[in-house]
């Protein structure tokens, strides 16, 4: 058993080893056959197992950016400083196509036997040298007096020029104006005289001539600007009065920062009228510098007016004056701001200012120019909600010479002219003006624009305010209801003019003044309505009236308006 048992072992271990040894020496990746047993009918399940949500897991939170001490040292480089040079970039820009006309004719008739013309023409092409011809016509065959002896009529024909260099602009004009009007302001005669003399209504043609040139400067933005110009004009009438001038402006402004400005302007005029009892040569020069600054809502200015003029004045001390000229505003905000001013002058007055504010004057004794000793200024102006605009003030002047229009009313009956204006002076008189303004715009559809004055004279020599007006109220309207379609309304009050009127008497007093009537007119009161209408883009129709109220306006003695006034037309551009 034993013998069995150990042969049994042995064997066991040579079996063992064999295999070992043939795992051992087989080569690796060999193949060997192997058996696969594929089962179609074979179902794998998985068992199922209840699905689980688990919320995220909270991020721990960042904590936040601690200070740091950063340590700046610096190292001197010694590199050239960086050019840039600046190229201008080429792009084309196409210009916007804009059917601009060179030429406009405006033609239309109304009653009263009133014929309307206006042509204008001007360079539209950009050159060096533009300019524009101007004709305009008006005129009325009947007027509110005996028809044609009441008749006016008005023309003026000009020429306007500019060359354009780098630096300046030269530009000159020519114009001729005439204006004819019929003395026709006589009183109505007592039909009951026994031998009533028909009344001659005589006429008077004013011619005038203006010639103009100058130079100014096109770059108005920069730190410098100037101008000058030379002017001379000739003026007179169907009688005796002549008037021709001469006269030079210049104008410089010196604006070294945004804040400052500088201004200096200069004029002379040389006069020479002549009328039935005088003929003068009258000089009036004027310097005009001023510095304005201006810091935030603040701005101030400050400046001379330097005045020298040879009117002939009894007692008059010299020729020489110096004004001053103070003005300051501050906007608090766009809403509400103050302004006051203190300023002087020497207002210039001549035959044709005068024949331009009365058509009807006369002969007249002498020519003064007025003296504005002092005017204050004050009040407040603003707006609101970007559409109204207001102002409002109060004026406190006082002048020498102040002229008035008075009816050549005189105690000889023969010279007396009751259709003829004279001058009269008032050598000391504080003029009290209250004013108001208000403005109103919606978009481009609707503006409106209105303006108050009250006036108070406290005279020296002259019993009243002669022919000026002691309120005026005046407010313009425009519509736009259509892009085409253009309506303005506009209407004029003016009251409280006292005139002088017949000769009542003398009073025995040596050197008292003689006593007049006098006479106050009726508040004037004016509507006027204009509509223009574009039917294309060159034609267009308009209509205008003009005193729609049918009032009987009187501005100066004697001299009734016309009644309801209206012309119609169309206009052509080419």
């Amino acid at each position: 058993m034993k013998k069995l048992a150990t042969i049994l072992f042995f064997s066991t271990l040579v079996g063992v080893g064999n295999q070992t040894a043939n795992a051992q020496t087989q080569s690796k990746g060999e193949v060997k056959d192997q058996e696969f047993v594929i089962r179609k009918d074979r179902v794998l399940t998985v068992p199922v197992q209840p699905r689980i949500y688990e919320k995220l897991p909270v991020m721990p939170q960042a904590k936040g950016i601690t200070d740091f001490n950063y340590f700046a040292n610096r190292y001197n480089l010694n590199l050239k400083p960086l050019q840039l040079a600046a190229t201008p970039a080429d792009k084309n820009f196409s210009a916007p196509k804009l059917n601009l006309y060179p030429g406009f004719v405006r033609a239309g008739y109304g009653n009263f036997a009133s014929p309307l013309l206006e042509i204008r023409y001007m360079e539209t092409e950009v050159r060096d040298f533009n300019y524009a011809l101007q004709l305009n016509h008006q005129s009325f065959g009947k007027g509110p007096v005996l028809d044609e002896q009441s008749k006016e009529s008005h023309s003026n024909l000009g020429f306007d020029g500019s060359y354009f260099l780098d630096l300046f602009e030269v530009y000159g004009g020519l114009k001729w104006k005439q204006d004819a009007y019929q003395f026709y302001g006589f009183e109505p005669r007592n039909s009951d005289d026994l031998d009533p003399q028909p009344v001659e209504v005589q006429g008077n043609v004013l011619n005038t001539i203006d010639l103009k040139a100058g130079i100014r400067e096109l770059e108005k933005v920069g730190p410098i600007y100037y101008e000058a110009e030379l002017s001379f004009r000739n003026f007179k009438d169907s009688y005796l009065v002549r008037e021709s001038q001469f006269g030079f402006q210049a104008k410089g402004i010196f604006k070294p920062i945004d804040d400052w400005t500088g201004e200096v302007g200069l004029s002379y005029f040389a006069t020479n009228p002549e009328d039935l009892d005088f003929s003068e040569s009258r000089n009036y020069f004027a310097i005009r510098p001023n510095v304005s600054y201006n810091y935030g809502d603040f701005s101030f200015t400050a400046g001379l007016n330097i005045i020298s003029e040879n009117d002939s004045i009894a007692d008059k001390s010299s020729d020489f004056r110096i004004f001053p000229v103070l003005k300051a505003s501050y906007q608090f905000a766009p809403e509400f701001g103050f302004y006051g001013a203190f300023t002087g002058d020497v207002n210039r007055n001549t035959s044709y200012s005068f024949v331009m504010e009365n058509p009807f004057l006369g002969p007249t004794n002498r020519l003064l120019n007025t003296v504005n000793n002092y005017k204050i200024q004050g009040g407040i102006e603003g707006q609101f909600q970007e559409t109204f605009q207001y102002r409002a003030g109060i004026d406190i002047s006082r002048y020498n010479q102040l002229y008035f229009f008075v009816n050549n009313y005189t105690q000889d009956l023969l010279s007396s002219d009751e259709a003829r204006f004279n001058l009269v002076y008032d050598a000391k008189v504080a003029v009290f003006n209250i004013n108001a303004e208000l403005g109103f715009k919606l978009s481009d559809v609707y503006s409106l624009s209105s303006r108050l004055d009250l006036y108070q004279f406290d005279l020296n020599q002259q019993p009243e305010a002669w022919s000026r007006a002691t309120w005026e109220f005046k407010v313009n309207n425009q519509v736009t209801p259509l892009d085409r379609l253009l309506i303005q309304a506009n209407i004029n009050f003016m009251g409280g003019i006292k005139t002088r009127g017949a000769l009542l008497g003398v009073s025995e007093i040596a050197g008292s003044p003689e006593i007049f009537q006098v006479v106050k007119l009726k508040t004037i009161a004016d509507l006027q309505l204009k509509v223009d209408y574009g039917i294309t883009e060159r034609i267009s129709i308009f209509a205008e009236g003009n005193n729609l109220l049918n009032a009987t306006n009187t501005r100066w003695l004697n001299y009734p308006v016309r009644g309801i006034q209206l012309i119609g037309g169309a206009s052509f551009k080419f």
